[in-house]
Formats: C-alpha cells, structure tokens, sequence
C-alpha cells in the first residue's frame, strides 16, 4: 500500500534533487516501491527478493534517521520510519540499490572493489532533508552522524575523515544552519523586506553551500536551489498558502531549474523564487486583515526601534487606543502588546547573532525599560536568556 499523496510527492523531490533512489516499505508488504522520476519496470530478474524486503523490514529502528550497513553486500543506506493514515511502513534511501535487486543477491559477497562509495554526509543530509519536509523538524548534522557513530565508523571513517580535513585545509565550512532558518520563517511569516536582508546576510556570511555533486558542478548547484524550492514550498504552506498552489508552483520551478544550462550564482535565481513564495503569502495574509492593521503591522515592523506604545500607533492610524486594541486582538488572535514583543525579540535575536552588539546595548535599542524585564521577555519567547541564546548559536573564531 502506498503512502498519501503528500509524502509520495515527498519522496518524488528527495529524489529529484538528490539523486538518490528512493524506496517505501509497508509493514508487512512483500513489495518495495521505488519513487525515481520515471518507475523503473522491475522484471522478474531485478525486482527485489521477499528476502531483501523481509530482511529490510526486520532490521530494529532506534533512529529517526538510520544508518544501516549490509554486511554481506558491503554497502549502507538508510532507514527511516513512517506512519500514515494507511499504516506504518519504512522510507529507504539507497544509493547502489540497483546492484542488490537480483533475487540471489541477498546471499552473495559483493566484490568490494567494483562498488560505488558511498558519501555518508550527502546521504544523511538526504535524509535530514526528507524528515524535515515530513515532520517539519530539523535534526543536526553531526548530532545523526554520532548516533549512527557505529555504522559511520564501520566503512567511512577515513571517507569522513578526508572531507573534513579537505575542508579546514581550504577553511571552508557550511554557512550557519541558524541565518539559513531565519530567511525561511521571513517566508512562513510573509515579510518580504526581511527575508531579503537576511539572504543578504546569509549569501555574505563566510562558508560555503553544501556540495550535493561531487564532481558536476551545475548538477550540485541545481540540487541545492531544488532543496532551498522544497524548504520554501514548505515554509510557504505552514503560513497559509493553499498546499496545491504552493506544490504546483515548486514543481514549476524544480522544471525550470532542470532546464537550466548553466548556473553562474545560485543567489538570484533563489532571491527569485523566495520572493515568489513570501510575496504569495503576504497576499493571503492580507486577505485576512483589515486595512487598520495591515497598516499597524506594517509600522511595527518598520519602527522596532522606536517608541510602540498604543498611543503612538493609534496616532499613527487616526483611530482610538481602545478600538486598535480591540480589532487587532479580534483580527490576530493576540494582543497589541505581546506582538510587539514577539517581533522585537525576533529583531533581539538578529542582533546576537549578525551584530557587534553587546547584550547590554540590544535591550535599550529596542526600547526595553531595563536588562531585568528584557532577559525575562526574552526567555518567554525563546526558552533562553540572550547570554544562553548567543553561546549557543554565535560561533566563536578560535584563537
């Protein structure tokens, strides 16, 4: 039984823009199903044997995210498990999966020397990848890799080893996971004019993009806007863009962008396409509110320095304290006040982490009375105080 449409469309894109074969497993099945961009026709002599799926499905799950070495076929893929409204079944990213579908292969020693290498990093960032479209939760890189620290060990140890000391020889390392998530929420949240600024800060950070071809350029740069379409997409749909506009719109764009040439910077083709995505949901949001506090929205966003007292805004907007307070709690769900908060805690954090700023100069620039009633605001909002917020997220150079 196959899973719904959405995890299917799911599975479709891992592939797409990975490259890595993708499977689904129902508990119980004796079938494999394969979600390349064209099915494969699985004859008698390279459909999977019961035994490799009743083996698949025997292997105990303790991850999220699993690595799984095959011993006798001296190769790892993952396993990850799923439940649906069908049932409960096992997503499988297997990338020499082609060489284990024969129904004898189960039980043969695969001659070690004519196997593909299997680039553990890009398979689990295949994978982080896929969990997050599917539960919207994003793991750690490294915090997957050292729970699966034995099967890594096990065969890619020096793999590992050799990328990483590439990487620090050339100082190159990722951009910060944490600027990346900022530009997103921008998108969830239909705020245009900041997703724009934090790009701008993502694309200027020092670090590089992943690398998800290792030796097709294009084919690496493509992936990586793919990904960044499937994190907007979703990003777009959690802040109200109908699913089926928002699918429809990142298949369009996945289409263009495999029609592509030749791609000289992935940043204007993703500005592009982010601005798309935000400015689709600003509009559905706008559907939503009156113009009174579209307009009030509007010149919190724009004065988060300045004094937002009722007064202040009421003035602005021509209309009474009383009926402000009113209409936006009635509009928003929230009142004046704890908005305000909210989007000058989100303003905080940006400063913790792109300024020079030190913590005792951020509360009195976003018109916080003292440094007592800012950490407890802050700490409402985010579950840490600044000081735990920026040790926990700003890198430090080392000495």
């Amino acid at each position: 039984m196959l899973p719904n449409q959405q995890l299917q469309w799911i599975f479709h894109l891992i592939y797409d823009s990975t490259r890595i074969p993708v499977f689904y497993i129902a508990d119980g099945s004796e079938r494999l199903h394969s979600f390349t961009s064209v099915q494969p026709s699985m004859s008698n002599q390279t459909k999977p044997s019961r035994e490799l799926v009743g083996h698949l499905l025997s292997i105990p799950l303790h991850q999220k995210i699993q690595l799984v070495y095959m011993n006798k076929q001296a190769d790892t893929l993952i396993l990850m498990p799923i439940s649906t409204k069908e049932g409960h079944g096992r997503l499988i990213l297997w990338p020499n999966s082609q060489r284990f579908m024969d129904n004898n292969m189960i039980d043969q020693q695969l001659d070690t020397a004519d196997s593909h290498p299997v680039d553990h990093r890009q398979l689990i960032s295949a994978a982080i990848l896929a969990h997050y479209l599917m539960h919207n939760e994003a793991l750690n890189l490294e915090q997957v890799i050292e729970d699966n620290q034995s099967v890594v060990n096990n065969k890619t140890e020096n793999v590992l080893d050799l990328s990483l000391l590439e990487q620090r020889e050339n100082n190159l390392y990722h951009k910060s996971y944490l600027a990346e998530r900022k530009f997103f929420e921008q998108v969830r949240l239909g705020n245009k004019m900041k997703m724009l600024l934090y790009l701008k800060q993502f694309t200027e950070m020092n670090g590089v993009y992943g690398r998800l071809s290792k030796n097709d350029s294009l084919r690496s740069k493509k992936n990586l806007i793919i990904s960044a379409i499937a994190i907007g997409t979703r990003a777009a749909i959690d802040g109200g863009l109908y699913s089926e506009v928002a699918l429809t719109l990142s298949d369009t764009y996945i289409q263009q962008i495999e029609g592509v040439t030749q791609i000289d910077s992935i940043h204007p083709l993703l500005e592009d396409i982010l601005v798309d995505f935000t400015e689709r949901v600003e509009k559905v949001h706008r559907a939503h509110f009156s113009k009174d506090i579209l307009l009030c929205q509007e010149y919190i966003f724009n004065h988060l320095y300045d004094d937002l007292d009722l007064d202040v805004l009421s003035n602005h907007l021509q209309i009474s304290p009383s009926y402000l307070s009113r209409k936006f709690k009635e509009e928003t769900g929230e009142a004046l006040k704890i908005f305000i908060q909210k989007q000058r805690i989100e303003e905080a954090k940006n400063l913790i982490v792109f300024s020079d700023y030190q913590l005792s100069e951020i509360y009195p620039l976003l018109n916080f009375y003292d440094q007592s009633y800012f950490i407890k605001v802050f700490r409402k909002h985010t579950g840490l105080t600044p000081k735990q917020y920026r040790n926990r997220f700003v890198v430090k150079p080392s000495q």
